[in-house]
């Protein structure tokens, strides 16, 4: 059986998208098409409608074709056998998850903003992308306490690889670093990371899958909040890009930039002393020699009124207010008594739920917060 411009006809009458990719792969399946190629250009557009209103009109076809090889491996078929273009969809969706022109100018307008140091770790990490010498580091650290601006470092960065039209892979230790990120993924997604570590542990993710080509083809790995991450991970992750890339420096040689601040959180080892929670760190493996360390300094979020506490944050970090820490007097005003404070102004007889919205103490404890109830209580009753 021949199909040609007959079975067009019957295409364009389905008013289901889902049911017209089904009669597709029916046809390549059983019908002796004349050029399948030329029917999928044909419909490309009607088949692909459900997608790219899912997603996007460049994403669309992709995914349409993923669906249409699906349907064809029930037939021992798949796109490649019926001359049609084969996709990896999470490597091509990745791809085109980026316009160049448009990161290139988000690029521009951070690098116009970026002070010294910032400006220094920006363009330290593209030198070795893209201007590589066998002396320079390829993994980098990019240490600073919070508000100095390092998120905003790795979206320059991120900006200007992508806006080169090549790939960058960002990941965070946690979701919430990860949403931060232009493109930001969990690090245990990205690298499928198992969830109980040991020393000896790898990554459950395989060669020659769509995963691993888009490791293979990134130029750069811009890993937040590292820090708080166990070195186990690290090793792990090492391994999988030394096997991917059949290269035996360290993390396969691919330029990766970590981040955070080790005066923050580290990681959490259930029932782990001191010395456990340090040894567990990547500072204290021997990965940590390979690593070029930079540092940011400078406070971009505090106000000028709020140098002298991000300074005193800063003491504290470095370990260099002793065993017990003194809070300086400008963390704890001196005020009346809160209930009387809060509540002095109110006549309880006809006060309404509007007044009382904005009027609240906040507790470290319930049984702090109880109290304080009752002492509530018994002052509402002598302002009755």
């Amino acid at each position: 059986m021949v199909i040609s411009t007959g079975m067009t006809l019957f295409l364009k009458q389905q008013e289901c998208k889902c049911l017209a990719t089904c009669e597709f792969a029916i046809i390549c399946g059983f019908g002796e098409v004349e050029n399948i190629p030329d029917l999928w250009t044909q419909h490309k557009q009607s088949l692909s409608e459900d997608f790219v209103h899912r997603y996007s009109e460049e994403t669309g076809p992709f995914y349409a074709l993923a669906e249409l090889n699906e349907l064809l491996k029930s037939y021992g078929l798949n796109l490649r056998k019926v001359n049609l273009p084969s996709v990896d969809l999470q490597c091509d969706i990745f791809r085109l998850s980026y316009d160049a022109i448009e990161e290139q100018s988000k690029a521009n307008a951070n690098i116009e903003k970026l002070n010294s140091e910032q400006r220094y770790a920006v363009y330290k990490v593209l030198h070795a992308i893209y201007e590589y010498q066998t002396d320079m580091p390829k993994c980098f650290f990019l240490d600073g306490p919070a508000g100095t601006g390092k998120t905003f470092v790795y979206s320059t960065l991120l900006h200007a690889v992508r806006g080169k039209g090549d790939q960058a892979i960002a990941v965070a230790s946690t979701g919430i670093a990860a949403t931060l990120l232009s493109g930001g993924r969990t690090a245990h997604s990205i690298f499928k990371i198992p969830l109980t570590l040991n020393a000896t542990s790898t990554c459950n993710l395989k060669p020659n899958t769509s995963e691993a080509k888009i490791l293979l083809d990134a130029k750069v790995i811009v890993w937040d909040e590292a820090p708080m991450t166990h070195v186990h991970a690290f090793l792990a992750v090492d391994r999988l890009l030394k096997d991917l890339t059949k290269c035996d420096e360290p993390f396969g040689g691919k330029i990766i930039l970590l981040g955070g601040d080790f005066r923050q959180v580290l990681p959490v080892i259930l029932r782990g002393s001191r010395s456990l929670t340090v040894s567990s760190c990547i500072k204290k493996h021997r990965l940590w020699s390979d690593f070029f360390v930079m540092k940011l300094t400078e406070n971009m979020r505090a106000f000028d009124s709020e140098k002298e506490f991000a300074s005193w944050l800063l003491h504290v970090g470095e370990g260099e207010s002793g065993e017990k820490i003194q809070l300086p007097p400008f963390c704890y005003p001196e005020i009346q008594d809160p209930v009387q404070q809060l509540f002095s102004d109110i006549d309880f007889k006809t006060v309404t739920p509007e007044e009382l919205k904005g009027r609240a103490i906040l507790t470290v404890t319930n049984d702090l917060s109880s109290k304080l109830i009752i002492v509530s209580w018994s002052v509402c009753q002598e302002m009755k």
